[in-house]
């Protein structure tokens, strides 16, 4: 049967994953390629040659079609293919699409003078600042600055995710490799107006090295014929512009309604809403990208997380993750503690306030580890909270379903505990992986014709749960003594709402 699956290629830090799925949302076969670490070069790089992407993500496919081939699939039925990527790594390539010199990894830090010379471009400018070192923009300045052979002299920088494109599609001219809206978002693309920010050229940035950029979900091309014969994709399967990474794991989440919120809980706690129009943060906690399906998605990013509760649990425990494990097994299904704690590790918080002397802290009462667990939790849940509070004051709903992911979605008292402080349903999804949220783009635009919300419907549910209702008032409680004894620690002028 024709375009009977759709392809999703996720490029991670450590490999990238291909994954085949149908149209019923089924992965019907994946496989995974690895990477060498990236270089560590000087003070803060950190590079890796763009070539060995590319070899990555075409191994994955091939031993992917190979896997679908095995099950009685055909490669030949694949009729899309998506990629999603780090965030801020991009290459200098010559016209041919060729690198200059070795691709700049997402946490690369060599740029800090080149974003703060963005950020005051932007203000002159009148444009939002929050440009850092991470920025693909801010990489691309420092090379015109310390590499100008290579800055100067590249015919376009492009992103990791456009770098696998013009592979996929076989293309020969730089000129020829668009880009997509939430790669550029780094890079100084403007999400409203939909155009480079005009203060990119004040600082020095010739916007003529910056691909064209078009919306997630679009079609790039067709599959290029070499790797067409090679691997026994239709020739006719086309390319379609993918996403970030984080952007792709939003969309695999299930938060697929205005309103609704997708929460990571990993390291550190990240937030992502679905919204209908931008939201603009004047304290810069909050950024923006486009969701594929046309909506936007304000996030943001904080310091508490995984990391913070293994720090007040289980002090310098090196690796805390079966302790934690057996913690979070034993977590009884019960009200409110009444036990107030920040998690952090060490200080500093940016959202959902600024403060970079705020330590966090724990509760005395809190004597067993059991307790001191509950605890823990109990404060990241009114963290989470509170950062959702923050997006609705700037203007995004923040009234539907809780999508979560990470470590944070894994044990059902958690997630009940989570949903009792937030009021409002927390769900699990299936497959929440980023390479998923590319497939269902890759579904969006082959059938169901760039919408979105029929697409989504391919997500499967696997857990959900409602608040309590009758622990409500204890949970508002809490969750209002927590404020005040954040605010009793807070540093002045710390920044919330």
């Amino acid at each position: 049967m024709a375009s009977a699956y759709v392809l999703g290629i996720d490029l991670g830090t450590s490999g990238a994953r291909a994954l085949v799925v149908d149209r019923d949302g089924a992965i019907v076969a994946q496989a995974f390629a690895p990477l060498p670490a990236p270089a560590v070069v000087g003070a803060g790089g950190r590079e890796q040659d763009a070539n060995l992407w590319w070899q990555a993500a075409a191994s994955a496919v091939r031993e992917a079609l190979a896997r679908l081939s095995a099950a009685g699939g055909q490669p030949r039925d694949v009729g899309a293919a998506c990629v999603d990527a780090t965030s801020g790594t991009i290459v200098p390539v010559d016209a041919r699409c060729a690198p200059l010199g070795p691709g700049l990894m997402y946490n690369d830090g060599r740029a800090g003078a080149q974003a703060r010379d963005l950020n005051a471009a932007a203000r002159a400018h009148g444009e939002g600042e929050g440009c850092n070192a991470s920025y693909a923009s801010a990489k691309i300045l420092w090379l015109r600055e310390h590499a100008p052979a290579i800055g100067i002299a590249a015919a376009r920088f492009l992103h990791q995710t456009d770098f696998v494109n013009a592979r996929l599609l076989g293309a020969t001219h730089a000129v020829d490799v668009a880009t997509d809206e939430s790669s550029a978002l780094k890079t100084g693309y403007d999400i409203v107006a939909r155009r480079w920010a005009g203060s990119l050229a004040v600082a020095g940035i010739d916007v003529g090295q910056l691909p064209p950029v078009v919306p997630g979900g679009s079609t790039l091309g067709a599959i290029g014929a070499a790797f067409a014969a090679d691997t026994g994709l239709p020739p006719d399967c086309r390319v379609v512009a993918g996403m970030t990474d984080g952007t792709a794991a939003a969309v695999a989440s299930g938060a697929a309604a205005i309103g609704d919120g997708n929460t990571t809980i990993g390291t550190t706690l990240v937030w992502k809403l679905v919204a209908a129009g931008p939201v603009v943060d004047p304290q810069g906690r909050l950024y923006c990208h486009r969701h594929p399906g046309g909506a936007f998605l304000p996030g943001g990013a904080g310091n508490a997380g995984g990391e913070g509760i293994a720090h007040q649990v289980l002090g310098g425990d090196p690796a805390p993750g079966a302790a934690l494990d057996r913690l979070a097994a034993a977590l009884a299904d019960a009200p409110p503690s009444g036990l107030l704690a920040y998690p952090l590790p060490r200080p500093g918080e940016r959202f959902p306030f600024v403060d970079p002397g705020f330590a966090g802290f724990a509760d005395p009462r809190a004597r067993t580890g059991q307790q001191r667990y509950r605890a823990a939790l109990e404060g990241l849940a009114c963290v989470e909270r509170w950062g959702y509070e923050v997006a609705a004051g700037l203007g995004a709903p923040a009234d539907g379903a809780v999508w979560t992911t990470g470590v944070g979605a894994r044990h059902a008292r958690w997630l009940q505990l989570r949903a009792d402080f937030l009021g409002r349903p927390v769900c699990r999804a299936v497959h929440p992986e980023s390479g998923f949220g590319a497939a269902l783009v890759a579904a969006m635009n082959l059938w169901h014709d760039g919408d979105w919300q029929a697409a989504a419907r391919l997500i499967r549910v696997d857990f959900a749960c409602r608040p309590d209702p009758s622990r409500r008032s204890l949970c508002d409680d809490q969750y209002h003594a927590f404020r005040a004894a954040c605010a009793a620690r807070q540093s002045p002028g710390a920044r919330d709402e």
